[in-house]
């Protein structure tokens, strides 16, 4: 994953990240957010070889990741997920590897306070997006991974045990 973000050739982002270019391309996602069915498309596509990038927050109950919460993006790819910081100057990509044993999702709330909590109409029209947050329990600790809401199927789908079923 690091050689394709070092030769410039950047993955598709995913359903439910997307910027102004995003929209421009898209002037819809200014009225409902993507659905369901987009991010059941990114996962068929990542576990088909493919690569995705979801827009991140990330933080850990154990080191090598931040214990606050710290803006990103996450690579998910059919060999490997990495996580690496938004605004970063030679930082490297932080490895997601080991066993995971659950996942867990839930809204964000109080406890992520740089996240916006969206889900409303601002001015009446355009849709705020909406954040939720993966909780991955592995054995050295737990990762919070907070992703819009459209991507959850993707991450979820990613991470959690075949049979778990995907919200």
């Amino acid at each position: 994953m690091i050689v394709l973000v070092a030769l410039g050739q950047r993955p598709r982002n995913s359903a439910g990240s997307y910027g102004i270019v995003g929209v421009l391309l898209h002037p819809s996602r200014l009225f409902k957010p993507p659905p369901p069915a987009a991010s059941q498309a990114d996962l068929a596509a990542v576990r088909r070889g493919e690569a995705r990038r979801v827009s991140c927050f990330l933080r850990g109950s154990s080191a090598p990741f931040p214990s606050r919460l710290r803006q990103g993006w996450l690579y998910l790819s059919s060999h490997d997920a990495q996580w690496k910081p938004f605004w970063s100057i030679r930082r490297p990509a932080q490895q997601i590897t080991g066993p995971i044993g659950s996942v867990v999702t839930r809204p964000a709330d109080h406890r992520e306070p740089r996240v916006k909590k969206g889900g409303k109409a601002e001015y009446g029209l355009v849709t705020i997006p909406a954040f939720v947050v993966v909780t991955c329990q592995t054995p050295s600790g737990s990762i919070d991974l907070v992703v819009p809401s459209a991507d959850v199927p993707l991450v979820v789908g990613y991470f959690g045990p075949a049979d778990q079923p995907l919200p």
